[in-house]
């Protein structure tokens, strides 16, 4: 065996140690050697062969299985997680609060469920009452507003006309039983109406040019109306004549007319609330005069950011637009703006809508882009599309994470 070196720093003449033989006397290569005693008379102990050593076995890990989210497996989860009865309509609600990305939480049920009490709990009613979860909004009130709004999905412009007609209705009521109030009451609710007749005409008239409609000043007048009205119709003789009949259903009908503008105001009032940033917007509906009989122009303006702080950047925001045209149907543009450029997007119901549209767009993009540049916004391309289910602004107001319950997975263990 060759000698292993001195280390440096021992001392001249130091022999080298050698190593360790493989086999020592008394011992057999891979064996303990025997020990010999250390003191005369002491026995050596024999030494005892080391106990096998068993390899540590690592269990394998079990394979897993990723599925899709089934409805079952959510109402597993109302029954053992949260503890709730799994029925079909909290089922229902549980999936929708998924698809709008609202945690599926005891508070947020119990907060929404409220909300729904006194209600006929329909779809409309559910979706009222989880966006307004979304912006922050704890009102039973405004969930029967707003769940009443998206069911009857009601036009300002429709609406604004039927005001009209019926002014034209109690004038004619209140001419015909002069008799029945006070003359000179019956002038000046009479003025009173003309000059509301020609505010909704304006109203009415308004064009996507136009300046937005002032909300808060249209409903402080439609309620200062609603109460005059009332005190009229309590003070109205309540006979059997025909005059009196007519002059009692004038103001019943047109007092309801009234209502549904209010509760269409409170609802785009409602909608433009800040909230999480995927609902925070601005929302308006304008009676567009540019078609006959005049429809509606409803904008989303996006904000940027969520909560009270949030406000429209006008360098970086998304503005919605839906109108109806009378050669191809209705049509909803949506302009994404980043840093001042600006990309658009036209959505039509038909193909053949599209196809006509397409045509039209490629002969104006030149004037759009003109009209943008002289705001300073750069146009950096457009798309033409066909599809129908976001063809309306619905999908807007209430956003829906694409395809959610297709993409979610639980994974199982197999057994």
């Amino acid at each position: 065996m060759a000698e292993v070196p001195l280390p440096s720093g021992l001392p001249p003449g130091a022999k080298p140690i050698s190593p360790i033989p493989n086999s020592q006397a008394g011992g057999v290569r891979g064996t303990p050697p025997k020990i010999a005693p250390t003191r005369p008379g002491e026995i050596a102990p024999t030494p005892q062969p080391a106990p096998p050593t068993t390899p540590t076995t690592i269990p394998a890990p079990r394979p897993s299985i990723a599925r899709q989210y089934t409805v079952q497996d959510l109402r597993s989860f109302l029954l053992n997680s949260l503890k709730m009865n799994p029925s079909t309509e909290m089922t229902n609600l549980a999936s929708l609060m998924l698809q709008r990305g609202l945690e599926l939480s005891q508070t947020n049920f119990t907060a929404i469920l409220k909300m729904l009490q006194g209600t006929n709990k329909s779809k409309p009613m559910q979706e009222a009452a989880v966006l307004l979860m979304m912006k922050g909004i704890d009102s039973p009130q405004a969930a029967k507003v707003l769940g009443q709004y998206f069911a009857e999905n009601p036009g300002l412009a429709s609406q604004l006309l039927g005001l009209q007609e019926g002014i034209g209705s109690l004038v004619s009521a209140l001419g015909m039983g002069k008799g029945l109030l006070d003359a000179s009451l019956v002038s000046q609710l009479t003025g009173l109406l003309a000059q509301f007749d020609e505010s909704f005409q304006k109203l009415a008239k308004k064009s996507s040019g136009d300046k937005s409609i002032n909300r808060e000043e249209v409903l402080n007048n439609i309620r200062a109306l609603k109460s005059l009205l009332k005190g009229i119709q309590a003070k109205a003789p309540k006979g059997k004549q025909d005059q009196a009949k007519v002059l009692a259903q004038s103001l019943a009908k047109f007092q309801a007319k009234l209502d549904s503008v209010m509760q269409n105001l409170l609802a785009q009032a409602i909608l433009s609330n800040k909230g999480r940033s995927n609902v925070n917007y601005l929302y308006h509906q304008i009676p567009n005069s540019m078609t006959n009989p005049p429809k509606d122009f409803e904008i989303i303006v996006k904000r940027d950011g969520e909560g009270k702080n949030s406000r429209v950047d006008p360098r970086n925001t998304q503005v919605v637009m839906s109108l109806e045209t009378e050669t191809m149907g209705k049509i909803v543009v949506s302009m994404v703006v980043k840093d001042k450029k600006v990309y658009l997007v036209f959505v039509f119901s038909e193909k053949d809508y599209a196809n006509q549209g397409r045509e039209a767009i490629a002969k104006e993009y030149g004037e759009l882009v003109k009209k943008l540049a002289g705001k300073d916004y750069m146009v950096t391309g457009y798309q033409v599309k066909k599809d129908p289910a976001m063809c309306s602004i619905k999908p807007y107001l209430i956003p829906m994470f694409p395809k959610l319950e297709d993409s979610l997975k639980r994974i199982d263990l197999e057994a």
